[in-house]
């Protein structure tokens, strides 16, 4: 009931005073009640200065949203002599699975955490690349890693102290001779997604000294979230389905190489096969392995793709349908139980029309259509280009770019390549030079297979050693064997040193 279409004549008591009044009038905006005590008494109130008979009033309550603006929780610092403490909680729109990963990647922390430069396994190792990677550092209470501040201060060493999975993670840290501080995180589920809450302790003389920077250190984790992919559990990709990822991770073995391959295309400037990525947690990761590639200097490797998969044909004939035709597709799909076809269509409208049939369908109402027919995805014309040289590479992409399929060109990898297929185009119009011949797709991998298998390595390694000292180097770089292929650039360094 509206508070101001009260009865004239109920009683009313005032909250300060406890008196009994009868409502004889109710003025509007703002809304006041007009009350008749004894004695011809008159007094006039508000709302919140009387209990009305026959009426319960709940108490207003400020509503709280779940996830504070921005993320940002609780900070705080507190130091008192000798001793100091601190405090930041943020939320996260993620998963636990991927922030844990994110919190226990060390080797990213230089990243969004202030004060490092350079994170660094600790380990006792006897080949030189462990030391400087992560890969076979093993997360455990009492491992060790070191870090370099963004200072002229030498590494100091980290230990990791704490660690529950999905959990809490914790280590000393240290930036100065001076103190020392305990770094625990702590994770906690929330519907919409994570909290993650920092907590550092230090204690000692120079205690005081973690207050500097204090400003700087409580935005670490909104550095963070700059990096971390926006996703929901429903975004996590289900990595038990082999012949599923490899569609997922763009044709490779893994989700590391497409990360990694993402990564050395970001660092050539192609940042939009980063932002083609459907996949949240694969796109933020590259991102992030930018930003540290950037910083560091040091590339991934370049992975290889795996060969096409199975359902890429018929993919790329489904690519071809028109909107009612691919509605057709996957109504059919849909009712053959395959409905993970349905949920992954990129268009909201056409996933929602093919839903709304498939109930028509099934309650009676129409009839199921029939399936489209599907067009053979076209013969890949380009078998064979992997394995061209770089000069026929230019040839190939210049008869390509001559006869009308620019795309060719410029969806090519490699810039060098790219710009000088552009400018020999360019003086093969203005009749400089001529146009130069396809060069044999079929043949020249034949040729170099062959070479292959019936060299022997010797044999091999004289051949390849000999055109490397004229500078022929591209069939060197091709070499599939890494261990061959140093060898060979050894000699060629050692050959041309004593004709000096």
């Amino acid at each position: 009931m509206a508070l101001n279409r009260i009865e004239l004549g109920t009683k009313c008591t005032v909250r300060t005073t406890g008196e009994v009044g009868i409502l004889k009038k109710i003025y509007f905006y703002p809304t006041k009640y007009e009350l008749e005590f004894s004695k011809d008494r008159i007094g006039h109130y508000s709302i919140r200065d009387l209990e009305i008979d026959g009426i319960q009033q709940s108490d207003v309550k400020r509503i709280v949203p779940k996830v504070p603006d921005k993320g940002i929780g609780e900070r705080w610092s507190y130091w008192s002599p000798f001793k100091g403490q601190s405090q930041i909680k943020h939320h996260f729109s993620t998963s636990k699975e991927i922030m844990w990963t994110m919190l226990t990647s060390i080797d990213m922390y230089n990243v969004w955490f202030h004060g490092i430069q350079r994170a660094l396994p600790v380990m006792d190792t006897e080949r030189y690349v462990h030391r400087y990677s992560f890969d076979k550092f093993i997360l455990k209470p009492g491992e060790f890693f070191k870090i370099r501040p963004q200072t002229l201060a030498p590494y100091f060493n980290c230990r990791i102290l704490t660690l529950e999975k999905e959990k809490a993670f914790g280590f000393t840290f240290q930036t100065t001779p001076l103190y020392k501080e305990y770094i625990h995180f702590t994770m906690e589920e929330s519907e919409n997604g994570v909290w993650v809450t920092i907590s550092r302790k230090v204690s000692g003389f120079f205690s005081f000294l973690a207050e500097v920077n204090w400003e700087k250190k409580s935005k670490s984790l909104i550095k963070l979230e700059k990096i971390i992919p926006v996703t929901t559990k429903n975004d996590i990709i289900d990595s038990t389905d082999s012949t599923k990822n490899n569609n997922l991770f763009g044709g490779f073995a893994s989700k590391q190489d497409y990360i990694n391959y993402a990564i050395n295309m970001g660092m050539q400037g192609d940042m939009d096969f980063i932002n083609s990525i459907k996949e949240k947690p694969i796109r933020g990761m590259a991102k992030a392995g930018v930003v540290k590639a950037k910083r560091t200097g040091i590339l991934p490797p370049m992975p290889e793709k795996s060969s096409e998969p199975d359902g890429a044909k018929e993919d790329s004939g489904v690519s071809s349908l028109s909107k009612d035709d691919m509605i057709a597709y996957l109504v059919n799909k849909g009712l053959d139980g395959d409905m993970d076809a349905v949920n992954n269509h990129d268009d909201k409208v056409v996933r929602a029309k093919t839903k709304a049939m498939m109930v028509k369908i099934k309650r009676g109402k129409i009839e199921k259509p029939p399936m489209p027919t599907i067009s053979e995805a076209p013969v890949n014309q380009s078998k064979g280009v992997n394995s061209f040289s770089k000069d026929d590479m230019i040839a190939y992409l210049v008869n390509k770019g001559l006869d009308g399929d620019m795309d060719a060109v410029n969806n090519h990898d490699d810039k060098v390549v790219r710009a000088k297929t552009k400018a020999m185009m360019v003086k093969i119009k203005r009749g400089k030079i001529e146009k130069p011949p396809m060069p044999n797709l079929d043949s020249e991998k034949n040729e170099t297979s062959g070479k292959s298998d019936l060299e022997s390595e010797e044999s091999l390694m004289e051949r390849l050693i000999a055109k490397g000292i004229e500078g022929d180097m591209d069939e060197i770089n091709n070499l599939d064997n890494k261990v061959l292929r140093g060898k060979i650039k050894a000699a060629i360094v050692k050959e041309k040193r004593s004709k000096k």
